[in-house]
């Protein structure tokens, strides 16, 4: 359900109940936490869960909306570097941080771009292609990342790098070295 539309008051406590509640569990139990479990604590039934989020995707799209909004904002003030470099690699570490956002969100997007579909996560990752597309061809006109490169990969790439912080997320410092591999692989 779009929060843009006007709700009755009981219908929007109850789905700021499941958002509240959503979070919670997503933080501390990945993005398979059982949908069950959430209706159940935020204090409705599951149908009302499902009148509100047809699945899933809809729920965790709809939790993470603050963080979405977080990097949206981040965006606009990455703008503000000085290099298209210095722009992208901002970026592409507030990307990461989104992509991590709760165990397991990088398969579930994964899985939402693979399908091709319209749900709100891969709607989601196309906005951040279309801003990283953006900011890389700042980078690109002054020659400090390689022409070859799309938006869509370095994404790709983001969100690969966000798995494997997800895989072994006490080993988040241990893979700096593959960030770096990643960053220079771009480079000219």
């Amino acid at each position: 359900m779009s929060t843009s539309r006007t709700m009755r008051a009981d219908a929007r406590k109850n789905y700021e109940a499941l958002i509240k509640t959503a979070r919670k569990h997503l933080s501390s139990q990945g993005v398979t936490t059982s949908l069950d479990a959430i209706a159940r604590e935020a204090g409705v039934g599951v149908g009302t869960l499902y009148r509100h989020f047809p699945d899933r995707d809809h729920l965790i799209f709809a939790a993470l909306n603050a963080q979405g909004e977080e990097l949206r904002t981040a965006a606009d003030l990455i703008r503000s570097a000085e290099t298209g470099l210095e722009r992208l690699e901002r970026w592409l570490a507030q990307v990461q941080n989104y992509l991590s956002s709760y165990q397991g969100l990088p398969d579930s997007i994964a899985q939402a771009l693979e399908s091709g579909d319209k749900t709100p996560l891969a709607i989601t990752c196309q906005e951040i292609i279309e801003i990283t597309d953006g900011i890389l061809a700042d980078a690109q006109q002054e020659g400090t990342v390689r022409p070859g490169i799309k938006g869509q990969d370095l994404f790709e790439t983001t969100l690969m790098t966000a798995w494997l912080i997800s895989q072994e997320p006490e080993r988040q410092r241990g893979l700096g070295g593959v960030g770096e591999i990643l960053r220079h692989g771009y480079r000219s």
